[in-house]
């Protein structure tokens, strides 16, 4: 059953503001000047404990989900795309969700897409620009279960993951974040109805030449232009315009293919652990502190509920829940499989590695992972960009569950500022 997840990742630009981009864009006619993005926070006369409070609950759930929150969907929701907008396709061509993925899709696979918006929370004319990273953690029958991260600049000018944003995802294996299947492709006629338009010819995307398919369709007040490899089922571009009652778009997101590679994951599968089951739920306790130089630090609690909703033999959907308040609900959902790295938790196969060192090295988002720890006091990987991130997290060498998890960033180069999360699975 599919279960797609995940808004647009500009929602959270509110918290965000723009300088002079250092992105080289993918190759196509359209690009425009854009900026990266880095976290502002009041003066520290003026810092509120509301605001505090909202950012540390965005970076708490982007520490312990590990990569993936995303909005709960609607019963009916339809797969995403690398935005996390909705994919219109089915309700065009409801055989894809039965087909199988293209052979070149298979687990471990990563995509990579350089994304911009404009309009909408942005405003004033400015544009934002991120780097989006979508992992095939499982593929499990005709389903696929995708892990999406987002990557914006830090205040020193290198890549980290976004607090806030990202989606999980389980769709139809024949249309996935990053694919469709050729079959269908290719059966797709040429032309022009009430419903849709559909225009086939050469395209040049990041540096390489492709014969395309673009589908043009309105739905739900979004108007997409989605662009397919015709040959491999590949998405090379896809492009949102959410309109305003009278027909202009207030908001404008434009995505482009920029490469894909092969994870190359130390344990190669294995199955989710045995404890997993839906309804289970595991409770994470700690604080987040920012320590502003000269000032004595004021630290936040913070509680955060796992509940699984879903379990199959290689993959997980997790929801999320913030304690406090009378258990506010945060509607994010993660997604884990047996071909992932810094997921909610590690496969049988991992446990029975004992050596560490290098994991990955991401040539896109300079994200580094390496195990540091590997003993009968637990698996501990960090994730950093060797500059203003770092991210620990720690796993029971017995189960495979996430025991502990802890982030470090710098969140303002002028004053010095420092965000730490620590949480910890409560007993």
């Amino acid at each position: 059953m599919r279960q797609p997840v995940g808004p647009s990742f500009i929602i959270f630009i509110y918290f965000f503001s723009f300088s002079v981009s250092l992105f080289q864009p993918p190759t196509r006619t359209h690009a425009i000047p854009l900026y990266p993005i880095r976290v502002i926070l009041p003066e520290r006369a003026t810092r509120s404990r509301e605001l505090m409070k909202i950012i540390e609950i965005l970076s708490a759930i982007l520490l312990v989900i590990c990569l993936t929150p995303a909005g709960l969907p609607p019963a009916d929701a339809l797969p995403i795309l690398p935005s996390g907008k909705e994919n219109p396709l089915p309700l065009l061509y409801p055989e894809l969700e039965s087909l199988p993925a293209p052979p070149w899709v298979v687990e471990g696979l990563r995509a990579t897409y350089y994304a911009t918006v404009e309009g909408g929370a942005v405003g004033g004319g400015q544009a934002g620009e991120a780097l989006i990273q979508i992992d095939l953690v499982a593929l499990e029958g005709k389903t696929a279960v995708t892990s999406t991260s987002v990557y914006v600049r830090g205040p020193l000018g290198s890549l980290r993951p976004l607090t806030g944003a990202g989606h999980g995802s389980i769709v139809p294996a024949g249309l996935g974040d990053f694919w469709a299947s050729p079959e269908v492709l290719e059966a797709a006629a040429e032309g022009a109805d009430d419903r849709v338009t559909i225009i086939r010819g050469p395209v040049e995307v990041a540096g390489t030449n492709y014969q395309g398919i673009r589908f043009e369709v309105s739905h739900g007040g979004v108007r997409y232009s989605i662009t397919y490899d015709e040959e491999t089922g590949l998405l090379l571009h896809h492009r949102y315009d959410i309109l305003a009652a009278d027909g202009s778009a207030v908001e404008t997101g434009i995505i482009d293919f920029r490469n894909t590679r092969q994870l190359e994951i130390p344990w190669a599968g294995g199955s989710s652990p045995g404890w997993l089951s839906p309804g289970l739920t595991m409770t994470y306790q700690g604080q987040t502190v920012y320590e502003i130089p000269g000032t004595v630090p004021s630290p936040f609690p913070v509680t955060l509920t796992a509940e699984v909703v879903s379990a199959g033999a290689k993959s997980s959907l997790i929801r999320w829940s913030a304690g406090g308040d009378g258990g506010r609900l945060i509607p994010v959902r993660s997604a884990a499989g047996v071909y992932q790295l810094m997921g909610f938790w590690l496969p049988s196969a991992a446990l029975a590695i004992d050596d560490g060192g290098d994991v990955d090295s991401d040539p896109d988002t300079g994200m580094m992972i390496t195990v540091i720890q590997n003993d009968q006091n637990g698996v501990v990987f960090e994730e950093t960009n060797g500059q203003d991130y770092r991210r620990l997290l720690t796993y029971d060498k017995a189960t495979g569950k996430l025991l502990t998890s802890y982030e470090e960033q710098l969140t303002e180069a002028m004053t010095g500022t420092v965000q730490k999360t620590w949480l910890e699975l409560a007993v």
